[in-house]
């Protein structure tokens, strides 16, 4: 790595090969949470970092006042840090293992570094009070939550949550069909049991899939739920996914999970987002339903039926859907049958 000293809560200044920011613009200023790795550990540090070119290949970033936080400098009461394991907005995900049990599990850290952080640590609570009313085996458990303050007020938020292995379906999308809807399927009965307890998940996503090795499903963020009916004070969702009623901030209820579901589907599909009218390049579109190429356009291999039902769920009028998930998984449920009962695999052309 470059040159120049990390030290905790110190200031200092120096260079660090960007392993994780080299698709940052040269030239370009970012403040507020960065990460990078440096001795196979991964560090986190806020402030300001400007990106530059150096005469060597690669990209370089010099930095400020840096805090950093690894495997040996992370305390956590209760808990021994073993390794980093991702992280998220304003957040990071550590391997812990509990010490009078030796039970591992997985921990949530969730900084406020500046004022506007302060929704952050909101939607770790809301994260735990969600899961605290919910109990399917599809839907990560969050088992505790911790406070730390600083000066009577609250700076961190720890969730203690089970340890899912495996990838997301956004890192490593399945290509075979019949995967694809049993993934699908599980994650749909989960949407189904939080609708049924007044939740809306609202951020259904390939991203928010894991997938273990043994093929165990887990949707692993609740960051976004809600009680059905809620109106949102702020836009939130993922553009490339979000509902129309989210970026309108209409009440939000089953049928939003449908949209967010499906759109989720058609990505996996065909390796290709629908058009929102919240786009991931910025500003709004003028979406229709005739707007989006359904997905046995794209991809051959998709059945007549199954893309139906995908192009069904994403209908910009709420009311044009399938009235809730149990619907989605019961058709979803008909195509598999289908498929296995089909001589070569095939769906039936409609359903």
């Amino acid at each position: 790595m470059g040159a120049g000293r990390i030290i905790e809560g110190a200031k200092t200044e120096g260079k660090a090969n960007a392993t994780l920011q080299a698709s940052e613009p040269q030239g370009s200023d970012r403040k507020g949470f960065c990460a990078y790795l440096r001795g196979g550990k991964m560090l986190e540090f806020s402030g300001r970092v400007t990106f530059i070119r150096s005469y060597y290949p690669a990209s370089y970033i010099t930095y400020t006042w840096i805090r950093v936080t690894t495997i040996q400098t992370l305390q956590v009461p209760g808990y021994e840090v073993m390794q980093f394991l991702g992280s998220g907005a304003r957040s990071t995900i550590w391997q812990v293992r509990e010490r009078h049990s030796s039970n591992l599990f997985a921990l949530k850290r969730v900084v406020k570094r500046q004022a506007a952080d302060a929704r952050f640590l909101q939607q770790a609570v809301n994260e735990h009070d969600v899961a605290s009313h919910l109990d399917h085996p599809t839907i990560r458990r969050i088992l505790r939550i911790r406070r730390t303050k600083k000066w009577l007020r609250v700076r961190e938020i720890h969730l203690i949550m089970e340890l899912c292995q495996g990838q997301n379906v956004q890192a490593e999308r399945p290509k075979d069909i019949t995967e694809v809807i049993r993934i699908f399927v599980q994650v749909g009965e989960a949407l189904v049991h939080m609708n049924g307890r007044g939740y809306v998940q609202a951020d259904m996503k390939p991203n928010n899939i894991l997938v273990a090795p043994d093929g165990v499903v887990k949707i692993i963020d609740l960051g976004q739920s809600c009680p059905i009916g809620t109106i949102k004070e702020r836009i939130q969702g993922t553009p490339d996914f979000i509902a129309p009623e989210q970026v309108h901030r209409q009440p939000l209820n089953a049928r939003t999970d449908v949209y967010n579901f499906g759109a989720a589907v058609y990505w996996t599909l065909t390796g290709k987002p629908i058009p929102t009218v919240l786009p991931k390049k910025g500003g709004y579109n003028l979406v229709s339903d005739n707007s989006v190429s359904p997905p046995e356009e794209l991809n051959p291999k998709v059945p007549a039926s199954l893309s139906n039902l995908v192009t069904h769920c994403i209908r910009m009028n709420a009311a044009n859907r399938p009235s809730s998930m149990t619907d989605v998984v019961s058709r979803l449920n008909v195509i598999s049958a289908s498929m296995s009962r089909a001589s070569g695999g095939q769906a039936p052309a409609d359903l």
